[in-house]
């Protein structure tokens, strides 16, 4: 039992090791431009749409509360003015 806690550890230990001496290759500003410009492009593009779907079926609820209200407004202008008399 003694001896896998010991290669365990050594394992570990190994591992941790390796990790931290890896260096990761170094972006040159244009390579980190060019990533975050497609990370970017690509998020906008799927916002868009998300946006056109979410236009697409709310404007027949709005608009047919806007235009109903239009409406109502047009038919109480037309309506004769009460005589005071």
């Amino acid at each position: 039992m003694n001896r896998i806690a010991v290669i365990l550890a050594l394992l570990a230990t190994t591992g941790m090791a390796a990790c931290s001496t890896q260096e990761g290759k170094k972006m040159s500003q244009n390579e980190i431009n060019a990533k975050v410009d497609s990370i970017v492009g690509t998020r906008i593009e799927e916002l868009n749409n998300q946006a056109m779907e979410d236009l697409d079926r709310r404007m027949s609820i709005e608009v047919k509360a806007k235009a109903d209200s239009i409406v109502q407004a047009y038919e109480q202008s037309q309506q004769p003015a009460a005589n005071p008399q």
